[in-house]
């Protein structure tokens, strides 16, 4: 599904690419919203990931002609090659960045290259950047990550149209290394790193070079550790018998390791950024965020850690009418069941406490129903961790359909919720949640209009249930089945409401609506 290189035994290196995915799946629109398609001449010819909203990574060997920059865009938000999607767009390329060790004598090693865009990409449902690693990240051998891109199905077969992924184990160090030695011309690189089966059948292919190896810790969000770059044939075996004859034997995919290049990626798009958006230190009074979105690095590099004894405080203000979507890609605070000792907190405008974080994991993206939070970070005497990286983004409320699901969704004003892809049957796995905050003197009632959901004794299938509080404490009310609930109505000025499904049957799902109701009229 990648443009990686077509290794040659005959020859060094060539120039060919590679195109397809083989023994993958074509996925639905908008999975790998960071997957961009180089075009040259508006033809596809390589993948790219989106790292942010201008800057694209992808491989060296791709974008190694001097009279390239004229004809190359970049498309992202691309599904099918035949169509132009809802949320595609096209940006030429201000500069590219190839690593100074990329050698196309030897195009296996630092094959990597970075694109600064002119312009910049618009986020959206299916235009989203993947999170980068944090140096210390690690993604043992046999860890099944994902790979896509526009890339032949089958070795010199068609090129797709549509986008297709195929997941692949992460190779041991050593055994890649082991493979690479025995080719009939041997192959070492420093940032060489090898994923896919002993027997074959799955892989990249011509046509997916620069494309992303991503990994999924659970929970916390898709993180970039590998760039799509060449190999033997696609999806050949290269395990059983590594005496065969050179002329059919295969190797692993072969990406580049972003962690090995991940200062050079660091420093470079921290230069190009600073003279737009400078890096937000640690403020006690308002350190007020620049722009409508970008991204909050704490502590600012190089330090490794936070400090003892901190307390910063940011201000995010969007223009009015506006929400404001929180994706966390590096989460490191001490942790605490109740986050009492260092923590992250989200407090509206209002200073109501939205969130309170810490631990290892990365919080859930959160979707802040308001044009202005305000973020405050604290720190005690004893341990401390690596901080966290944020981006922040402007959001019409109207862009993303499918509200709460994918984000937790933190709403101060009456309306509505509803299950995932409602009208339409929801998927399995859901998982959406909506935190309710009402006025004080205030309670929150929720009215359901519509309930179709499958049915089991004590709802431990699919189901929405209504907590008190946002730590889920305390259960109010759990339904399923097909019988409209009864209203259900908060004991303070908060509501929590989580939709699950399991990984069987899918129903229409429900739709609901909430009202603010005076204390006094409590009982009525």
């Amino acid at each position: 599904i990648m443009a990686k290189w077509l290794y040659d035994t005959n020859a060094w290196y060539s120039f060919g690419s590679l195109s397809r995915i083989v023994g993958g799946v074509q996925v639905h629109q908008g999975a790998h919203p960071w997957q961009v398609s180089l075009k040259r001449n508006n033809q596809h010819f390589c993948g790219g990931t989106l790292v942010s909203h201008d800057w694209v990574i992808t491989a060296a060997h791709c974008v190694v002609s001097r009279y390239l920059l004229n004809s190359l865009t970049v498309t992202a938000g691309e599904h099918d090659l035949r169509q132009k999607e809802m949320e595609e767009q096209t940006l030429h390329v201000r500069y590219i960045i190839k690593h100074p060790n990329f050698n196309v004598k030897k195009p296996m090693d630092y094959d990597i290259a970075l694109l600064k865009m002119d312009g910049h990409f618009k986020y959206g449902s299916t235009v989203w950047p993947v999170c980068l690693p944090d140096p210390y990240e690690r993604f043992d051998p046999g860890f099944v990550c994902v790979t896509c891109g526009w890339g032949r199905l089958k070795e010199n077969g068609v090129l797709p149209e549509v986008l297709h992924e195929v997941e692949l184990p992460i190779l041991d160090h050593r055994e890649c290394s082991r493979v690479l030695s025995t080719l009939k011309k041997p192959v070492e690189g420093h940032t060489v790193m090898c994923a896919g089966f002993p027997d074959g059948g799955k892989d990249a292919c011509q046509g997916d070079s620069g494309g992303s190896l991503v990994c999924k810790r659970e929970p916390g969000p898709w993180i970039l550790i590998g760039v799509t770059s060449w190999g033997v044939g696609c999806a050949r075996s290269w395990m059983h018998n590594l005496r065969k004859k050179y002329a059919r034997r295969g190797t692993p995919g072969v990406f580049t390791d972003l962690i090995k290049v991940l200062p050079w990626i660091q420093e470079h798009m921290d230069t190009g950024s600073k003279k737009k958006n400078p890096a937000t230190s640690c403020n006690t009074q308002d350190g007020k965020l620049p722009g409508n979105e970008g991204i909050l690095f704490f502590p600012e590099y190089p330090e490794p850690f936070y400090q003892d004894n901190q307390l910063c405080i940011w201000t995010l203000l969007v223009p009015k009418g506006m929400n404001i979507l929180l994706n966390f890609s590096r989460f490191d605070l001490e942790s605490d069941t109740y986050c009492d000792y260092d923590s992250l907190s989200v407090i509206s405008k209002e200073h109501r406490l939205l969130g309170k974080f810490c631990g290892m994991d990365s919080p859930s993206p959160v979707l802040v129903g308001s044009n202005s939070i305000t973020l405050k970070f604290v720190s005690d005497n004893k341990e401390h961790g690596t901080g966290f990286s944020m981006i922040y983004q402007a959001i019409e409320p109207s862009t993303l359909t499918d509200s709460g699901c994918g984000s937790v969704k933190i709403l101060f004003e009456e309306g509505a919720v509803q299950s995932i892809h409602y009208p339409e049957a929801y998927n399995n796995l859901a998982d959406c949640q909506w935190i309710i905050h009402a006025p004080e003197g205030y309670v929150v009632k929720l009215i359901y209009e519509t309930f179709e959901m499958e049915e089991n004794e004590d709802c431990t299938y699919d189901s929405v249930t209504v907590y008190e509080n946002v730590a889920k404490e305390n259960e109010i009310a759990r339904s399923c089945g097909f019988v409209l609930p009864a209203p259900v109505l908060s004991s303070s000025s908060i509501m929590l409401i989580r939709f699950q499904s399991d990984e069987t049957e899918t129903f229409h799902g429900f739709r609901a609506r909430f009202l603010f109701i005076p204390v006094s009229g409590k009982e009525n």
